[in-house]
């Protein structure tokens, strides 16, 4: 990489990687100002690409030029939250379709999951679960003094377009998720402390709340049953294992011909992205190395299957139990 023509064309196809010719094409006659063939000039080398220009591109198209240029040591990654003007104005919905973006629309593309709660996709199919995860996503992350759980109409009107892309690009690739025994317990454990602080405005939504986990956990069993192998040419059915040590990240891991990324859980909203060679590279041999320790469950694991199932019965039956008492004591 000694000289301009070099650096631009690393520049321009790392960008093309991750957006279409059109796309940054127009985007960067937009953001510089320029007509169409200055543009080309400057993707070709012909004329030498700024720094400032390369700076505002970067951010623009949000790639990490250390990703381009650096060695491998440098790891960067990208983070849809930092540094918002205006914290408040955090929408978790809108997010959910930011992450969705980068893996879409590649050849030969594979996700696998490394699940410490259950993969979030699976919240989209079931309303009364997500509006209380999102409920308490607000409640952690703005300043409002009190929680209050309750049904928003503008959610559910984005959620069913969010919730047939997620299922759609699911069933178009190849999916691994690895899950684990503990991976509703935190779910149970915030429907509990929110009952005991009154945060539900009637015992109503709990009700329907209940009657979305049954919901969840059938959906669970459908998906890893033997059924789920015949799918229509073109989709594929998710390869699912289970994990008896537990795993303590939520992480995706993405694979295609075009482009390798992976996406790092904070918590359940808060996702990092990266890029880097390296790092992907490394997060794919440790996410193997904990699949070859998993058993599976899907397809033709039927005994390790019935085993978790039963076990997951178990656990939300007492939780069930649970509530019940505490709706007792505070709603009646």
């Amino acid at each position: 990489m000694n000289n301009q023509v070099d650096i631009q064309k690393r520049f321009f196809d790392f960008v093309s990687e991750r957006h279409s010719p059109e796309e940054v094409l127009h985007t960067t006659m937009e953001v510089l100002h320029l007509g169409k063939g200055a543009v080309y000039k400057r993707m070709n080398g012909t004329t030498a690409l700024t720094a400032s220009e390369m700076v505002q591109l970067a951010g623009i198209f949000k790639i990490s030029l250390d990703n381009i240029f650096q060695n491998e040591s440098y790891m960067p990654f990208f983070h849809p939250f930092w540094k918002r003007d205006n914290a408040s104005s955090i929408d978790f919905v809108d997010r959910f379709a930011v992450y969705l973006k980068p893996t879409t629309g590649h050849k030969s593309s594979k996700i696998t999951y490394l699940a410490n709660e259950l993969p979030i996709n699976y919240y989209f199919s079931h309303k009364y679960i997500l509006h209380f995860l999102i409920s308490i996503w607000n409640h952690l992350h703005y300043n409002e003094a009190k929680l209050i759980i309750d049904k928003t109409v503008s959610i559910d009107q984005r959620m069913e377009s969010l919730r047939k892309e997620i299922q759609y690009n699911y069933k178009s690739q190849k999916v691994t998720e690895i899950w684990n025994p503990s991976m509703l317990n935190n779910l149970y454990q915030q429907i509990v402390f929110c009952i005991t602080m009154r945060a539900f405005p009637n015992a109503d939504f709990i009700g329907l709340l209940l009657k979305d986990i049954e919901r969840l956990l059938s959906t669970l069993q459908k998906v890893t049953s033997p059924k789920a192998a015949d799918v229509s040419p073109g989709s594929h059915a998710p390869r699912i294992y289970l994990n008896e040590f537990g795993n303590f990240v939520n992480i995706l891991l993405y694979d295609s011909d075009d482009i390798q990324s992976a996406f790092i859980g904070i918590d359940m909203p808060h996702y990092m992205i990266t890029y880097s060679p390296s790092f992907v590279k490394q997060a794919n041999v440790w996410v193997d190395n904990i699949k070859r320790r998993s058993v599976l469950i899907s397809s033709e694991g039927f005994q390790y299957r019935e085993l978790f199932f039963h076990k997951l019965a178990k656990e939300y039956d007492t939780f069930k139990e649970r509530v019940g008492k505490l709706v007792a004591v505070y709603y009646e």
